[in-house]
């Protein structure tokens, strides 16, 4: 037995080493020809940025504090309808006009309902939790937790009395303030500490039925919940969806940007696993970060799709693991010669029996969810990869003529044209990539 748990300990040892080494290792070049419901990559990707953009600003506005949030809020703490919390929300990402007025409008359809920092003992003294945390009575508590903040989708101009007709939770991913990191590291330490996995694995229903009480979801006939998140963010956005009651409201899908290796999945029942592994999981990613040699090169289920992004200038891995700056940029790419891109969604995974429905658009006055199969028809292959790209294809006539913001100019440039060099591409667009500086507080791990 002895001899056992050695070898199982040094198994996690080496996953661990493997990991801290990953964090030194050198951008990798994208594969530019990925352009199927399971993997796009490259300027294919560059046309779902106005699809990805909402969430990719909610991780990023993750690592804002709750209690900023919370001060948005009007009186009673219930949400408010003045736009302040989507303005600290894209504020997040950019401190450039022209970007932070972009990202307002893409998230302008959704409300900060209420969020979580720190360790997490029982969310709301939940009855369920409480019992369930005798699981855990023999770990340490840390000093972080699984931070999170939830939106709701409603519509544009807000008001109250609306209905929503998606939710979303958006995972926080490490800091260096904060013993997140350890959860990083939850194949050797999970033995001993109650991380962040633990912690939410006994109160994700506790937050979901929350969000079941939500006065707009009660309003909605048929909301949906998603969850989101950067790095380790992205790890427990992925475990909250499989570990979920599949007996309740249930995540059906899954937002996961740079996404940490480590999901917890070990501590779930794999009866809860099977029941939940319907939930679409779409892993986005900045070609060459850190953390992308670590997860599977090939999806390892039906329900998950890879999608790269060529957005940051080549730099060191570390540097490419940035949420702000990839949300940033999403928004960026939205624009093309000063002309806002059509709206578009990805391809239906025809072997995944999801139940997820994408919004049919970013922009109307009352969303309307639509069907994965139906989604399907709103990308059309084009013959040319890079007219493709940039939305030079099927689309609405109001969407590709809406002028981008005074200022804009050639810097948004971010398809890849075919036979352009990395070189001209680079003096071209005339950008820097955004240091860690913004993560050095919340790198996200």
């Amino acid at each position: 037995m002895r001899h056992v748990l050695i070898a199982a300990v040094r198994r996690r040892l080496f996953a661990v080493i493997f990991l801290a080494a990953a964090l030194n290792v050198q951008p990798v070049s994208a594969q530019l020809s990925g352009d199927t419901a399971e993997y796009v990559t490259a300027n294919y990707a560059t046309r779902l940025a106005r699809y990805y953009a909402p969430y990719a600003i909610q991780a990023a506005a993750a690592y804002t504090d709750v209690a900023s949030f919370d001060a948005t809020r009007g009186p009673s703490q219930q949400p408010s309808f003045d736009g302040s919390d989507v303005r600290l929300a894209a504020a997040s990402i950019s401190n450039e006009p022209e970007i932070v007025n972009a990202a307002t409008k893409y998230l302008q359809s959704w409300q900060y309902q209420f969020g979580s920092e720190g360790y997490l003992t029982c969310f709301e003294s939940d009855p369920d939790c409480l019992k369930a945390i005798k699981k855990d009575r023999f770990t340490l508590p840390i000093s972080g937790g699984p931070t999170f903040h939830v939106w709701a989708r409603t519509r544009f101009p807000q008001r109250a009395g609306a209905a929503c007709s998606e939710v979303s939770i958006a995972f926080r991913g490490s800091t260096l303030s904060t013993a997140d990191w350890l959860t990083n590291f939850d194949p050797v330490t999970g033995y001993v500490v109650d991380d962040h996995y633990r912690q939410l694995r006994r109160n994700i229903d506790a937050i979901i039925k929350k969000i079941t009480t939500l006065d707009c979801y009660r309003r909605a006939k048929n909301p949906q919940i998603v969850s989101v998140g950067h790095s380790l963010g992205a790890g427990l956005a992925q475990f909250s969806a499989l570990a979920n009651n599949p007996a309740r409201s249930r995540i059906v899908k899954v937002f996961a940007f740079d996404s940490s290796p480590v999901t917890g999945a070990s501590y779930i029942d794999k009866h809860v696993q099977m029941q939940n592994a319907d939930a679409e999981i779409d892993q986005v990613y900045q070609s060459g970060e850190a953390l992308q040699r670590l997860r599977p090169a090939i999806p390892s289920s039906p329900c998950v799709r890879t999608v790269v992004f060529d957005a940051l200038l080549p730099a060191p891995g570390t540097t490419l693991h940035n949420m702000p700056a990839l949300a940033r940029e999403m928004v960026r790419m939205t624009y093309e010669d000063g002309v806002q891109q059509p709206y578009k969604v990805p391809r239906q995974l025809t072997k995944c029996p999801s139940q997820y429905r994408a919004p049919a658009t970013d922009q109307d006055a009352n969303p309307i969810l639509i069907s994965s199969r139906v989604a399907a028809a709103n990308r059309r292959p084009a013959a040319d990869g890079y007219a493709s790209a940039n939305g030079f294809e099927s689309g609405s006539p109001t969407e590709m003529s809406r002028p981008v913001p005074r200022g804009w100019s050639q810097a948004l440039k971010h398809g890849r044209r075919p036979g352009v060099s990395i070189g001209k591409r680079v003096a071209k667009m005339q950008m820097v990539v955004e240091p860690v500086g913004r993560e050095a507080a919340s790198p996200g791990g």
